[in-house]
C-alpha cells in the first residue's frame, strides 16, 4: 500500500506528504477510468436507492393537495428509516411535547415546514455512515459537514427569496460526490489521501477525471432531484453561478465556514470567514450571521446526539 497525501486532522496524523509528480502516474486510461466511474454511481446508486425517497417527498410538499398520510405512506416503504424518523421527532431538535408513536403523529408533530429536514436528516445520516478515507474525513465529519450546509442554507434561503427547500437539499446534498469519487479510489491498489495542499477539485480530475461536484448533481440527476437542486450541485463551485445565484453564494459560505472550524460541532464559537464574497451582499450582517451559524450548529448536534444508539 502506497500513500500519497495526507490529512492533518486527528486520526491521519500518521500520512505522509502528498507527491503530486506520483499522483499523475496513478491517473487511470480514460476508458478504464469512464468504466470505474461508470461503475462506481450504480454501486451508490444502488447502497442508497432510498434517497428517491428525500426527491419524492421534496415535490410532495410542494403539492398544496398533500396530505400527511400521504408522506407517511411513503416513509413506510423503508421501516429503518420510518423508525429513525420517528425518534428523532421525538428529541429536543423538534421541541418537548407528547412522544410520537407512529409516522404520522411524528410528522404532524413536526408540521409541513420542518418535514424536508427531518426526513434529510435521517437519511443522510445513512448515507454518511462511512468515513471518506480519501478526503481524510470521518463519518461523522462528513456528515456534520453536510448537515451544517443544509441547515444553514435553508435558514438563510428566505432572506433572499428563494426556496427552503431547495437550498435545503442543495447544502445537505452538495457534497456527495465524494462518495462516488471515494469509491472509485478504494479500488485502487494505491491509497491516496487528500490535503489542503492543493485544490480538492484539481485533485479530483488530477486522479480519476472526475469533480465530485459533476459527480453529485450527476448522481441527484438519477434519484430525479428537480433541476433546482442536481444542477446547483453541479455548478457549485463555478464562480459565475457563485455571483448570480444567492443559494450557491450562501452554501459556499456556509462549506468554508464548516471547513474553517474543522467540522467541529462542540466547543468554542465558530470563526467566520472574514473575506468571503457573501460578507459583500446586501443580506450580510454580521451579528445576525452569526447567531444564525451558532442555532445551526446547535440544531445539528441535537439531531447527531437523537441520532446515536439509545
Amino acid at each position: 500500500m502506497l500513500v500519497c497525501s495526507a490529512d492533518r486532522r486527528p486520526g491521519y496524523a500518521h500520512l505522509k506528504p502528498v507527491d503530486f509528480l506520483l499522483m499523475s502516474s496513478l491517473t487511470p486510461s480514460p476508458e478504464l477510468a469512464k468504466e470505474e466511474y461508470r461503475r462506481a454511481l450504480q454501486k451508490i446508486e444502488s447502497l442508497h436507492g432510498n434517497m428517491a425517497v428525500l426527491s419524492r417527498i421534496g415535490q410532495l410538499l410542494r403539492n398544496p393537495n398533500t396530505g400527511i398520510d400521504e408522506i407517511g405512506r411513503l416513509l413506510q416503504t423503508d421501516g429503518t428509516l420510518c423508525a429513525n424518523v420517528i425518534r428523532i421527532s421525538n428529541s429536543f431538535a423538534y421541541g418537548v411535547g407528547f412522544k410520537s408513536t407512529n409516522i404520522n403523529e411524528a410528522l404532524a408533530k413536526v408540521g409541513f415546514n420542518r418535514i424536508l429536514s427531518l426526513v434529510g436528516s435521517t437519511l443522510s445520516r445513512q448515507v454518511f455512515m462511512k468515513d471518506l478515507a480519501a478526503y481524510g474525513m470521518t463519518a461523522d465529519d462528513y456528515w456534520a459537514y453536510s448537515y451544517f450546509c443544509g441547515l444553514f442554507s435553508e435558514t438563510r434561503a428566505a432572506s433572499s427569496g428563494q426556496s427552503a427547500d431547495e437550498a435545503y437539499l442543495v447544502g445537505l446534498l452538495h457534497a456527495i460526490g465524494r462518495v462516488v469519487i471515494n469509491e472509485l479510489l478504494i479500488k485502487t491498489k494505491v491509497e491516496v489521501y487528500w490535503d489542503a495542499l492543493i485544490a480538492c477539485e484539481e485533485w479530483e480530475d488530477l486522479l480519476v477525471g472526475v469533480r465530485h461536484d459533476h459527480a453529485g448533481g450527476i448522481l441527484l440527476k438519477s434519484w430525479k432531484f428537480e433541476v433546482g437542486v442536481h444542477q446547483r450541485v453541479s455548478d457549485q463551485k463555478s464562480p459565475t453561478a457563485i455571483a448570480a445565484d444567492p443559494v450557491l453564494l450562501v452554501l459556499d459560505y456556509a462549506r468554508v465556514c464548516a471547513e474553517l472550524n474543522h467540522y467541529r460541532l462542540d466547543g468554542p464559537e465558530w470563526r467566520l470567514p472574514a473575506d468571503h464574497p457573501f460578507t459583500q451582499s446586501r443580506d450580510f450582517d454580521p451579528e445576525f450571521i452569526a447567531a444564525d451559524v451558532e442555532r445551526t450548529r446547535l440544531n445539528c448536534r441535537q439531531i447527531r446526539d437523537a441520532m446515536k444508539p439509545a
